[in-house]
C-alpha cells in the first residue's frame, strides 16, 4: 500500500495539520492551516516545548484568543486525546471543543496472543519492569525482595518484549504515566497482571482499566503492602488474573474503536 507524503506543509484552509503535543510550536507557525494538536501524552508537552520562543502560556491561550475570529478569516484548532488523562488536563485549561481518538497495539501482540489461555504452566515467577519507568522505586523493591525474580526490559525489540511477557506473571510500573502508555497494555494482553500507581494516566481507569487495588502510590509504609501484593499475585496468579479479563478485551478492542472514532470525528466536523 502506497501513501501519498509531502516534505512540505501546504499553509492551506482546506488542509489540516496533526501533530503531536510535543510539536505543539508547529500551530503558531502557520496562519493558515487548519491544525490539530494530538494529545498523546500530557507531560511530553512540557518537557519538550522549553524552548524561549515557545509560550505554553500563549498555546494554552489559543482557546480564548482563536476561537473567537471568523472561520472563513482564521483556521480552526482543534485538540484530539489519546486519553482520559489528556482530557482532563485540557479542561482544566478551559479548553472544551476536544475529540478522543486513542491508539492500538502491534498486531505481534494481539494477533498471535489474544488466545492464549496463560496460567501457572505457561508463567515463570517473574515480575518484568521498565528501567525508564519508576526505577527509583521498582529499585528499592528489588533490593527488599531478593526472594522474587525480576526482569529488566531492557534493549529489547518488540518481539523480545512479547516473549518476555508472555513469560512473567506480573508487569509493574511505578512511572509517571504520561499517556495511556503502551507497555502495560502489552503485559496484560500478553497474560501478566499490572500493578501500577496512580500517577498520571493511571489514575483514570478509563486509561487503566486495572481494579484499583493494584494501583499503589509508593511510600516507605506501604512497601509491605506492596510487596505482599506481588507475593499473592505471584503465587496465587491462578485466580488473580482473571481480574484483568476486562482489561484485555478493551485492549484487544481498541484497533476497532479507533477506526470508529476517526471515522466519527472526520464525519461529524464541518470544518475538516
Amino acid at each position: 500500500m502506497k501513501i501519498p507524503y509531502s516534505f512540505e506543509i501546504d499553509n492551506n484552509l482546506s488542509n489540516l495539520l496533526i501533530t503531536p503535543e510535543s510539536f505543539a510550536n508547529l500551530v503558531l507557525k502557520y496562519k493558515d492551516i487548519q491544525t490539530v494538536i494530538w494529545w498523546l501524552s500530557v507531560d511530553n508537552f512540557f518537557e519538550t516545548n522549553k524552548k524561549p520562543s515557545f509560550s505554553v502560556k500563549r498555546f494554552l491561550g489559543l482557546k480564548e484568543k482563536r476561537y473567537q475570529y471568523n472561520f472563513q478569516k482564521e483556521p480552526k484548532h482543534f485538540h484530539w486525546v489519546q486519553s482520559f488523562y489528556a482530557e482532563h488536563f485540557l479542561k482544566s485549561k478551559d479548553i472544551s471543543d476536544i475529540k478522543h481518538l486513542s491508539d492500538y497495539l502491534n498486531d505481534i501482540f494481539i494477533d498471535e496472543v489474544k488466545n492464549i489461555k496463560f496460567d501457572s504452566t505457561n508463567k515463570e515467577n517473574s515480575i518484568a519492569y521498565n528501567p525508564k519507568k519508576g526505577y527509583e522505586i521498582t529499585k528499592i523493591l528489588i533490593e527488599k525482595t531478593p526472594h522474587l525474580k525480576w526482569v529488566a526490559i531492557e534493549n529489547m525489540t518488540p518481539t523480545e518484549v512479547k516473549e518476555l511477557l508472555l513469560k512473567s506473571k506480573i508487569y509493574i510500573d511505578f512511572g509517571h504515566h504520561p499517556g495511556k502508555d503502551r507497555i502495560p497494555r502489552e503485559a496484560a494482553i500478553c497474560g501478566c497482571i499490572v500493578i501500577t500507581n496512580t500517577r498520571g494516566s493511571a489514575s483514570f481507569f478509563e486509561d487503566v482499566s486495572i481494579p484499583n487495588n493494584y494501583k499503589i502510590d509508593y511510600s516507605p509504609e506501604k512497601e509491605q503492602e506492596i510487596i505482599k501484593l506481588l507475593e499473592t499475585s505471584l503465587f496465587d496468579y491462578d485466580e488473580k488474573s482473571k481480574e484483568f479479563e476486562f482489561y484485555k478485551t478493551k485492549i484487544i478492542n481498541e484497533e476497532t474503536k479507533f477506526n470508529f472514532d476517526l471515522e466519527e470525528i472526520l464525519r461529524n466536523s464541518q470544518n475538516y
